[in-house]
């Protein structure tokens, strides 16, 4: 024990509880760890309570153990707790003026199975005993409890509640004296939040009053307290009060309330303090500081809408506090907003107070006297992803402080890039949809990414699997408009480049496969947010048998690139009138005719009857890869040589006769008709017939 304590002290020195709230996550393996704030009258004379302070009592960064009238114990719901000087309080914030401490206490248990035979396993948080200067009797000195409920078979985490510590509100009008006939007193209802909220994204949670808040002292008239489940809003319609009443130092009453999670498989509490200003009493305003948050895009609000697509202009929307505002950060990347506060008071010094504030998170020193303006810093870790609700508060010097207001924040893992619909020669298009390149002409195809994440920055680049073709470049990337409504970006949140390529006139046929990246940042706090690449792949596809005209060539110009003669080039193209005409810029020609490969077709005998070489047929048709093998029904462009090809078939003479087959997707087996009427009577009802030439 601690020398000079005895429990005689303890029963004379009056209740010191203030405040506690609970939350717990699952380990694993039915392990549950518990964390516990609290808040404490800071001059409760124990020799436990003792601290490093110059008063000789706690000071952040000590770590003292919870005593009183009672030992406080934590209990587990399975004949386990925990008690004594193994509960500990890791004090992080303290007021000398308004006596008290808060802090933090955290506990772990294994239970033997995931609930209590089907039930919840209810933990609890008791001891004794609450504030002697409490307006509702029954609290006065009063034990308190707090409980958790578990089932880990349904829930991983318990919600939470955002509730601070003591709650400010404005206080209710002065009565005149009443006349005896007088039964009416008039009321005045005022509201605050309480926010409850599931810290995994996406799962809901709804409060609820845990017991109804007792009545005014000095009246015999209930506080009516009502609660919206959705968005924790607590209203309290207070009476109004005599003169007598108001010369008291206000009024203090606790209130306790639950949050349950969505799946009904985990509930907390919250107990705490709501504090109800004298007449005359001023409290300070609070709000943002400046006309949006710096970096923080809107996340689904209260009502199920999405700013962005209700055509709220992100760029000059005024940033809202719970539950009219929600924003998303993501893990690794900084989040930061500064607020503002007055006090009606012109020669009040004004502060802030904050509930929490995650660990990593920093806020700046408190700018200005009155008013005041503080900025929040905070780069959410790799285990720091889900929702947070910062709850903030602005208090003078005299103790009087601002109903508190939350600021809710989503934190999701880093997003991975995102590509964008490509441009294709000024058209939009699509990264799935092959690409088709005519020879000669410049195909342009731009590609750009961008990241959700505003803060994010992103190079794009070719995998160096899919070199570029021949002739083909990508130019290096720019920042381009972005597809994300932020209110700031980083320069290379939105990323283009663009590929230019003239394909070479022998490059009909050949297929490319082009893979684009684009990979971002892993941000900060040790490359929380992991550097993500994503990549597609694009095929480009150069058409045969067609060419595109550059500056004022004429046919002359393109019969030279193929070998071959005015002449035959003009017969290619019997739409243009005269083989002399200049051709307009980018005017598509035909360089020969495609010919689909018959059963006994091969690269020689389609050189010989038309007129030319294997060599001229792998230069029209680069997807051949010199292979000579012809496969049936492949499509081969063949610019013919009438001067010099076979006035008959290349086969053996008296060997070729004419057939007919069915053309299209009819399979009869490679069947041959001798005549085009047997030939359609056997093709079902398309009646579509092809000729060829066989051999007997």
């Amino acid at each position: 024990g601690v020398e000079g304590q005895t429990s005689e002290s303890l029963e004379n020195n009056g209740g010191h509880y203030r405040f506690a709230n609970m939350h717990w996550k699952h380990l694993g393996n039915n392990v549950v760890e518990f964390t516990v704030t609290s808040a404490w009258r800071r001059d409760f004379s124990s020799a436990y309570w003792k601290g490093s302070g110059a008063d000789g009592l706690a000071v952040v960064g000590d770590i003292i153990s919870l005593n009183g009238r009672e030992w406080p114990i934590f209990s587990y719901g399975d004949d386990s707790m925990t008690a004594g000087e193994f509960l500990k309080l890791h004090v992080q914030a303290y007021s000398i003026t308004e006596n008290w401490i808060f802090g933090e206490s955290k506990v772990t248990h294994s239970y033997s199975t995931p609930n209590k035979g089907g039930q919840r396993w209810v933990a609890a948080f008791t001891g004794c005993c609450k504030l002697s200067e409490i307006n509702n009797p029954q609290q006065k000195d009063a034990p308190w409890s707090v409980e958790a409920h578990i089932d880990l078979s349904r829930d991983t985490a318990s919600p939470r509640l955002a509730a601070s510590p003591v709650i400010s509100l404005p206080s209710p009008p002065l009565l005149n004296t009443p006349h005896p006939d007088d039964i009416f007193i008039p009321t005045f209802p005022v509201s605050f939040m309480v926010p409850g909220y599931h810290p995994i994204v996406g799962l809901s949670a709804t409060v609820a009053l845990a017991s109804p808040l007792t009545a005014l002292s000095g009246t015999q008239t209930e506080i009516v307290t009502s609660v919206d489940e959705a968005t924790g809003q607590v209203t309290l319609v207070l009476h109004g009060i005599s003169s007598e009443e108001a010369a008291r130092e206000g009024k203090f009453y606790f209130l306790k309330l639950n949050c349950t999670s969505g799946s009904g498989g985990a509930m907390v509490q919250a107990d705490f303090l709501i504090r109800i200003l004298l007449p005359g009493d001023s409290m300070p305003n609070m709000a943002f500081a400046h006309s949006s948050l710096s970096n923080l895009p809107f996340a689904t609000n209260a009502s199920g809408t999405d700013p962005a697509r209700d055509g709220v202009d992100l760029a000059s929307a005024v940033p809202r506090f719970y539950p009219e505002g929600s924003y998303v950060a993501y893990v690794g990347f900084e989040v930061n907003y500064t607020l503002s506060a007055q006090d009606p008071t012109p020669t009040d010094a004004v502060g802030f107070s904050v509930q929490g504030l995650p660990e990593y998170a920093r806020m700046t020193t408190v700018r200005g006297k009155n008013p005041v303006q503080m900025t929040t810093y905070w780069v959410p870790c790799s285990v720091q992803d889900g929702r947070h609700i910062i709850c903030y508060e602005a208090a003078d010097d005299k103790g009087n402080a601002s109903t508190p207001e939350c600021v809710d924040i989503s934190v999701l893992p880093d997003p991975a890039p995102q590509f964008a619909p490509p441009i294709d020669d000024g058209r939009v298009a699509n990264m799935s949809v092959d690409v088709i390149v005519t020879m000669g002409a410049t195909k342009v195809y731009t590609v750009s990414a961008y990241d959700v994440n505003c803060l994010d920055s992103l190079t794009l680049s070719l995998s160096p699997l899919t070199p570029l073709p021949a002739g083909a470049a990508l130019s290096p990337q720019v920042s381009a408009a972005s597809t994300v409504a932020c209110e700031r970006r980083s320069p290379d949140q939105t990323v283009s480049a663009t590929l230019s390529w003239e394909a070479p006139h022998t490059f009909g046929g050949s297929v490319h496969q082009l893979c684009f990246r684009a990979s971002d940042s892993c941000g900060e706090c040790n490359c929380a947010g992991g550097a993500d690449t994503t990549e597609v792949c694009v095929t480009f596809r150069v058409a045969k048998c067609r060419y595109s005209i550059g500056q004022e060539h004429e046919l002359a110009e393109v019969a030279r690139l193929y070998n071959t003669d005015w002449l035959q080039m003009w017969k290619m193209n019997v739409d243009i009138k005269h083989p002399d005409y200049i051709l307009f810029s980018g005017q598509s020609v035909d360089i020969g005719r495609m010919l689909t490969v018959g059963p006994n077709d091969s690269l020689y005998n389609l050189a010989r009857r038309y007129g030319t070489t294997v060599d001229a047929l792998f230069d029209l048709n680069m997807d051949l890869g010199r292979d000579p093998s012809l496969p049936v029904g492949y499509e081969v462009c063949v610019l013919p040589n009438s001067c010099v090809g076979q006035a008959q078939s290349a086969l053996p003479a008296g060997s070729e006769y004419r057939a007919y087959q069915c053309a299209g997707r009819l399979n009869t087996n490679g069947a041959l008709f001798s005549t085009l009427e047997d030939c359609r009577a056997q093709c079902g009802e398309s009646g579509l017939c092809s000729s060829i030439s066989a051999v007997q």
